[in-house]
């Protein structure tokens, strides 16, 4: 599978590396960036990328790849992911999808009406591990309470607090605690136990009005989820869901998934599935295999849940 990387971020910059180690398969076609050229051919360089853009309409035009994956800033996904699926290009596009849940729902019509693969690359749905988890629920439920912890001091805050402000505190480039980490936290809730009866936030603001931490409380049936997420403290991160016959805890933020532990029936069980050291590489696995056996509507499936987590998120502003 060929991928164009929109973006020389720092994921932008992870996902090259496993790119070009763990996913099997996988030819990075050009890199683009529209503000640091330099960067762009630095790391066209270091990892035999052929081309280097500065021009999207161009990649658009001349480049070969099968998808475009981008890796920009949070306010720029819908206008970027709008341009490529008009110009008829599928595309992965960094978490989180939109801004809000109409650009979601505007954008996953189009990639229908075109048939073309729109991907949200949210790391933890497509893991081994949660689909263990998924799996385990009927062990320990009926489930009543979930509560996520994505609680980590942004290496950004103290430059915030003298009024520096980095665009993941920047609230009109998208960013803060909800966007930056409670997506995870969000989206593994909704890939579990789909779309909430209703959502409500609680946020810690700072003094442009960025959410330096809060928490989102999703109720269902019978369950209440509650998601904490800060960029302003740190806490150890986890993820644990509580049924009548039992408990699953995952002892790492939302986005690691790294191991599960099971108590059911009274007994104690650890488990790790995951097949690769980064966390990143199942999603590009799981990209390719979807695309190459065509299975539009696992796609659609996946498009689904981006849009309920949009509608959740929109509840945050």
């Amino acid at each position: 599978m060929r991928i164009s990387i929109i973006g020389t971020g720092m994921i932008a910059t992870e996902v090259i590396t496993v790119l070009r180690n763990e996913a099997k398969g996988m030819e990075i076609t050009s890199i683009f960036s529209h503000s640091n050229r330099e960067k762009a051919e630095e790391l066209a360089l270091t990892n035999m990328i052929p081309r280097v853009y500065t021009d999207y309409g161009q990649l658009l035009r001349e480049d070969k790849a099968d998808f475009l994956y981008i890796a920009l800033v949070n306010s720029a996904h819908y206008a970027f992911v709008r341009q490529a699926l008009e110009a008829n290009r599928n595309v992965i596009v960094e978490k989180p999808f939109t801004a809000d849940a109409a650009q979601a729902e505007e954008l996953a019509a189009l990639a229908r009406e075109r048939k073309l693969y729109l991907f949200e690359a949210i790391s933890p749905l497509h893991t081994p591990n949660f689909r263990l988890v998924k799996d385990s629920l009927e062990r320990i439920g009926p489930v009543h309470f979930v509560q996520c912890n994505f609680s980590q001091y942004s290496s950004r805050y103290e430059r915030y607090l003298r009024h520096d402000v980095a665009p993941a505190f920047n609230p009109a480039l998208g960013g803060g605690a909800l966007a930056d980490l409670n997506v995870y936290n969000i989206s593994v809730v909704i890939g579990l136990f789909g779309r909430p009866q209703e959502a409500q936030y609680f946020a810690n603001r700072g003094h442009n009005g960025v959410d330096t931490s809060g928490v989102m409380v999703l109720s269902y049936p019978g369950l209440t989820a509650t998601c904490t997420a800060t960029k302003d403290s740190s806490s150890p991160s986890f993820v644990i869901v509580q049924g009548e016959k039992g408990w699953i805890r995952i002892p790492t933020p939302a986005n690691f998934f790294s191991s599960v532990e099971i108590m059911a029936q009274g007994k104690l069980t650890s488990c790790q599935r995951n097949a690769y050291e980064n966390r990143l590489t199942h999603e590009f696995m799981d990209f390719k295999d979807v695309w190459e056996r065509q299975d539009y509507a696992c796609m659609e499936e996946w498009l689904n849940t981006s849009i309920d987590v949009m509608w959740v998120m929109e509840k945050g502003k």
